[in-house]
């Protein structure tokens, strides 16, 4: 049994111009001790689709279809219940460091009440599991960072704090939305290097726009405008995209050459009835007015191509 099934999950939000559906048909399999990357261009849906996994977009959005946690469905499950899931079961490391935190709360309060929310611990004991894991993610003197504003904190420091506070209640899923967003490289390296330690023994989903990052992963999902075009094996994927969009995104980074994809998703593209790359896709043909479905092309690889 997975871990955690998507099936045929959609996002619509209300806007000036009318509804706008920000990711559709979105089905997903994740397995225990997986680690899987969603990678795209910015607004193709990524950092929605890691929130209604979590069902933190109910007040703000209509979101249809299933996300099933351990058998269970996410969006059938009482407030009670969902507090129990997020931080204990499921844990966010969310975009923006530096912004994240309560500014005018300390860090070492804010780890603290996560985790006796989550009944992993509570008073002292708490206390001393916050520092523990300050100094797992490398901080040589976690008392000092427990005392800290985030504001006195570089946007490095901050997302080792984030990843510490997220790991505290040693959930079973982890998902990291662009943990390297942001940060200069050596920064890159070692919250990578943190994130990878810090989450071995649980599955984690990162979301990134950084391939080095998705390469840690054991599989890759490619996005664009709301829909996975391309999913499978991280290796075989980057060194074997089958996907033109997928292709192009490897192409535009800049150690191939920074060859960016021509044109630019639009919100045209997310209600084509054909392919919604087609407009930017060189090798485009009749049959791409009919809309793709993802299909299987070998074993643990699938691809939204007619021509795949």
């Amino acid at each position: 049994m997975s871990l955690l099934k998507v099936r045929d999950l959609s996002v619509t939000f209300d806007t000036l111009q009318g509804p706008f559906k920000a990711i559709e048909g979105i089905d997903l399999d994740v397995e225990e001790f997986d680690t899987l990357a969603i990678v795209g261009e910015s607004g193709c849906g990524k950092s929605v689709l890691g929130h209604a996994t979590m069902r933190l977009l109910d007040d703000i959005a209509v979101v249809k279809g299933s996300v099933i946690y351990r058998g269970r469905e996410v969006y059938a499950m009482s407030r009670e219940e969902l507090l129990e899931l997020r931080g204990k079961a499921i844990s966010l490391v969310p975009q923006s460091p530096s912004a994240s935190f309560n500014p005018v709360i300390r860090i070492g309060t804010q780890i603290t009440e996560l985790i006796e929310k989550a009944g992993v611990a509570h008073g002292r004991e708490a206390e001393q599991r916050a520092l523990t894991y300050l100094e797992r993610v490398g901080f040589p003197d976690p008392r000092a960072i427990f005392n800290s504003y985030p504001h006195r904190m570089s946007g490095g420091m901050c997302e080792r704090a984030l990843i510490a506070m997220s790991t505290s209640t040693e959930p079973d899923l982890i998902i990291a939305d662009e943990p390297t967003k942001g940060l200069d490289a050596l920064s890159r390296k070692n919250i990578l290097y943190m994130l990878q330690k810090m989450t071995t023994g649980s599955t984690l989903i990162m979301i990134t726009h950084d391939f080095k990052a998705a390469a840690m992963c054991k599989r890759i999902a490619v996005m664009y405008s709301g829909e996975i075009v391309e999913i499978g094996p991280t290796r075989v994927v980057l060194e074997q995209p089958t996907h033109h969009y997928t292709r192009g995104l490897i192409d535009a980074q800049p150690s191939r050459g920074m060859k960016p994809i021509p044109g630019r998703h639009t919100i045209g593209s997310h209600t084509s009835e054909g392919c919604r790359f087609r407009d930017r896709c060189d090798r485009v043909r009749s049959e791409c007015g009919r809309h793709p479905l993802l299909r299987k092309i070998e074993d643990y690889r699938m691809v939204r191509c007619h021509y795949a």
